[in-house]
C-alpha cells in the first residue's frame, strides 16, 4: 500500500467507525457479564446503558479493528501478515492491560527506580573513580554530565515507558525501524542479570562467614593461606611500616581469603576448573530469593522494595556516623573530596565521569522503561525522574564519604599511605572493606550488616533486570502472562546454569569479561541509537507533544536542547573515545588471551547486531511496492502506538489529528511518497 493510500484510508476511518459502531450496537446482547476490556470484537457489556455510554471508545475501537484488518489481514483481508506470530505481538486490549498489572502506589514505583539506579556500583566504583580522577574535581564533570546527558536520558525513558504502557520491545511501535533497540536492551539485561547475581552470591558467602565467632579474614589460616606471604595488617606488624607490600611479595589475609578461599582463583580464563560448590549454593540461594520476590511480578517486588530500597540507607548512615568518629577518618574524607584541579583538563577524567554517571543511572538497559510502563498514565513522571537522579548522585557521594572515612581510619591505624588500602571494584568491597570493618567494635555485626546491605542493593537491581526480560517477552507474547510463575522459574533456571561458569575457579575472569563487554560497550551503542531514534526519527516536536498530552505541559528548552543535541553528542563522544582508547582486557596483572577478547566482542555484538538486523526485518515487513516506500513506512509509528488504555488513545488521536507537531514526519513521508 502506498503512503498516499495509507493517509487516504486514515481519513476515511471516522466513516468506517460510525458504520462499524452502528452494526455492533444491534449485535451486542445485553446481560453478558464478561470482564471488561478488549477491542470491539472482544469486549462485552453488562447492560445496554453501559454499551451506549461507551460510544466514543467503541467508534475508535472499530476504526482500529478496520485499520488492522486492512494492514494485517483479517476476516476477508489480506493474509500475508496475518500469521499467529503477528496476532501474538499486536497491541494489548484493555483486559490484557489489566492482566498486566500496575503499581500499588506511586511510592512503589519511586522506590523501585531508586533501587534500580542505586546499586552495588555506587558503593565500590564511584568512590574509587572519584579518588583516582581528582577527588572533588571529579564531581564537577560528573555533575555536568549528569545535567547534560544522564538526567535527560533518564526522564526520556521513564516518559516513553509510561506513555506507551508497554516494555522496551513493544515501545518501539513508535519507531518500527528501531525495534532492534528494544531487543538489544533485553539482551543486555539478560547478560547483566546473569553475572550480577554472581556478585550477589559473593555477598551471601561473606555474610554467612561473618556469623563465625571470629570473622575468617581476621587472621591467616593455614587451611587457605600461603603462610609464607600472608600477613595481618595491624599496627606494628610486618608490612605496616609503610613498605610496599606488593614489592615485598606479601599479601594481606583479607586478599588471600578473597582470592584463595572464596574464589579459589586460577591462573587465567584458560583454566576454569570445576564449579565451586559453596559459591554455587550461594548463587542458587540468591536466585531463589529473586524468583520469590518476582513470583507475581511488580505486585510482589513492589512490596519488597519498601525494605530493599530503604534498608541500605540505614546502614550507610550508621556506617557514616561510626566511620567519621574513628581517628584518621577525616584524612580519608579529605583524600576523597580534595580537588586536583589540573585533572579537569584530562579527557580521561571526563570520560570516566560520563561512564560512571551513565551506568549508575541504568539507562538504556530497558529497566526504566519497564518500570514506568506500569504507571498510571497521568503520573507526574517528570518529578519522579528528578527525585531519583538526585538520589543517585547523593547516594554516590555519601557512599564515597563512608568508604574513605573508614579507609582513612584504617590507614591511620596502620601508619601507611591511604593509597595502599584503596582497591578498585570488587577489591574494594571484598578486600579493603572487610579488612577495614575489623577496626570497628563488634566487627562480626558490622560485617553482617555491610554484606546484607550489598545483597539488598544488588537485589533491587536484579529485580529490574529479570523483570525487564519477563515483561518485555510477555508484552510480545501475552499468553505467557497466564504462566508467570513457570516463565519466571524457567528463565531463572537458565540464567543459573549459565552463571555457574562464573563460580568456577576461573569464574571471576568470566565475570569481568561479561561486565566489560556485555554490560559496558554494548550499552553505550544502544543509548546512542535509542536517543537518535526517539529525537530525530520519531521527532522531537512529536515527542514533546506526546508528553504535553500526558503531563499537561510541554518539556522546556532545557529538555529539548539536551535531548536534541547534548545527550546524543556526549554519548557518541564517549563511545568513540572508548573505541579509540581501547586496550585488551586485563585483570590486575593478568592479560586476557586474544581469543577471550574476541569472545568478549562477540558478546557485545550479540546485542548490538540486533539493531541493524531488526531494522532490515521491520522494513521488509512494511507494505509498499518499492524498498524506498518500505523504509519510509518503517519510520512512521505503527497504528498500535499510543496509550495502552483505548479510551485515552481515542482522546490522544483526536488531540493529535490536526497537530502540526505530530504530523511533521508524516508530511515528510507524504512528500517522499509522491
Amino acid at each position: 500500500m502506498s503512503v498516499r493510500r495509507v493517509r487516504t484510508e486514515h481519513a476515511r476511518e471516522p466513516q468506517k467507525a460510525a458504520a462499524a459502531a452502528a452494526a455492533g450496537a444491534s449485535a451486542v446482547p445485553p446481560g453478558l457479564n464478561s470482564p471488561r476490556g478488549g477491542s470491539l470484537r472482544e469486549r462485552h457489556y453488562s447492560n445496554a446503558a453501559e454499551f451506549h455510554n461507551g460510544g466514543r471508545q467503541r467508534r475508535f475501537s472499530a476504526a482500529i479493528v478496520a485499520r488492522r484488518e486492512s494492514l494485517f489481514g483479517g476476516a476477508g483481508g489480506s493474509s500475508g501478515a496475518g500469521t499467529p506470530m503477528d496476532a501474538a505481538i499486536r497491541r494489548p486490549s484493555l483486559a490484557a492491560v489489566a492482566e498486566r498489572g500496575s503499581w500499588g502506589s506511586r511510592w512503589e514505583f519511586l522506590l523501585s527506580c531508586v533501587g534500580l539506579s542505586v546499586g552495588i556500583g555506587n558503593v565500590w566504583r564511584f568512590p574509587y573513580l572519584a579518588y583516582q580522577n581528582g577527588g572533588g574535581a571529579f564531581l564537577i564533570p560528573y555533575l555536568i554530565m549528569m545535567a547534560l546527558a544522564g538526567k535527560p536520558m533518564y526522564f526520556l525513558e521513564l516518559a516513553m515507558g509510561q506513555f506507551g504502557g508497554v516494555g522496551p520491545l513493544a515501545m518501539w511501535n513508535c519507531c518500527p525501524i528501531a525495534k532492534g533497540v528494544g531487543c538489544a536492551m533485553v539482551t543486555v539485561s539478560l547478560v547483566v542479570c546473569i553475572y550480577y547475581n554472581v556478585i550477589m552470591s559473593y555477598t551471601v558467602y561473606y555474610m554467612v562467614a561473618s556469623f563465625a565467632k571470629e570473622v575468617p579474614w581476621a587472621k591467616c589460616d593455614p587451611a587457605w593461606a600461603n603462610m609464607t606471604t600472608c600477613y595481618t595488617r595491624t599496627a606494628g606488624s610486618d608490612g605496616a611500616n609503610g613498605t610496599n607490600v606488593t614489592t615485598a611479595g606479601k599479601e594481606t589475609a583479607s586478599l588471600q581469603y578473597w582470592e584463595r578461599h572464596v574464589l579459589h582463583l586460577s591462573d587465567g580464563i584458560e583454566n576454569l576448573g570445576p564449579v565451586k560448590g559453596d559459591l554455587a549454593a550461594c548463587l542458587l540461594f540468591s536466585w531463589c530469593i529473586v524468583v520469590l520476590c518476582l513470583v507475581k511480578g511488580i505486585k510482589t517486588s513492589g512490596k519488597v522494595v519498601y525494605f530493599a530500597a530503604t534498608f541500605p540507607y540505614v546502614i550507610l548512615f550508621t556506617l557514616l556516623v561510626t566511620g567519621l568518629c574513628q581517628e584518621g577518618a577525616w584524612n580519608g574524607v579529605r583524600y576523597f573530596i580534595m580537588p586536583t584541579w589540573n585533572k579537569l583538563l584530562d579527557i580521561q577524567v571526563w570520560q570516566a565521569a560520563a561512564g560512571q554517571m551513565f551506568f549508575s543511572l541504568s539507562v538504556s538497559m530497558g529497566g526504566l522503561i519497564m518500570y514506568s510502563s506500569y504507571n498510571d498514565f497521568r503520573n507526574n513522571v517528570y518529578r519522579d525522574a528528578l527525585v531519583v537522579s538526585v538520589m543517585d548522585t547523593l547516594t554516590s557521594i555519601i557512599s564515597g564519604t563512608v568508604t574513605f572515612s573508614i579507609l582513612g581510619a584504617m590507614a591511620h591505624d596502620l601508619n601507611v599511605p591511604i593509597q595502599e588500602v584503596v582497591k578498585e571494584g570488587p577489591g574494594l568491597a571484598f578486600v579493603a572493606y572487610p579488612e577495614a570493618l575489623l577496626r570497628l567494635p563488634m566487627p562480626q555485626v558490622w560485617a553482617i550488616l555491610f554484606f546484607l546491605m550489598l545483597f539488598v542493593l544488588g537485589l533491587d537491581s536484579e529485580f529490574a533486570l529479570l523483570e525487564n526480560v519477563l515483561t518485555s517477552i510477555s508484552d510480545e507474547f501475552t499468553v505467557l502472562r497466564s504462566h508467570k510463575l513457570m516463565f519466571c522459574i524457567g528463565t531463572a533456571l537458565v540464567c543459573y546454569v549459565i552463571g555457574l561458569s562464573c563460580v568456577t575457579y576461573g569464574g571471576n575472569y568470566v565475570l569481568t569479561l561479561m561486565d566489560v563487554y556485555g554490560g559496558g560497550i554494548a550499552v553505550l551503542f544502544i543509548a546512542i541509537v535509542e536517543c537518535c531514534s526517539l529525537v530525530w526519527i520519531y521527532g522531537l516536536r512529536r515527542l514533546c507533544s506526546d508528553l504535553e498530552f500526558m503531563l499537561g505541559y510541554k518539556p522546556g528548552f532545557y529538555w529539548r536542547i539536551t535531548w536534541g543535541f547534548f545527550a546524543p553528542v556526549i554519548l557518541t563522544v564517549i563511545f568513540v573515545y572508548s573505541l579509540v582508547d581501547y586496550k585488551p582486557l586485563r585483570y590486575e596483572q593478568y592479560d586476557y588471551p586474544d581469543w577471550a577478547d574476541v569472545l568478549g566482542w562477540m558478546l557485545a555484538l550479540a546485542s548490538m547486531i540486533q539493531i541493524p538486523f531488526w531494522a532490515v526485518v521491520q522494513t521488509m515487513r512494511q507494505k509498499g511496492p518499492t524498498f524506498k516506500e518500505k523504509i519510509i513506512q518503517a519510520l512512521v509509528p505503527n497504528d498500535d502506538w499510543g496509550p495502552s488504555d483505548l479510551s485515552l488513545t481515542a482522546e490522544y488521536r483526536a488531540s493529535q489529528k490536526d497537530s502540526p507537531a505530530s504530523l511533521a514526519l508524516n508530511s515528510v513521508v507524504h512528500h517522499n511518497g509522491k
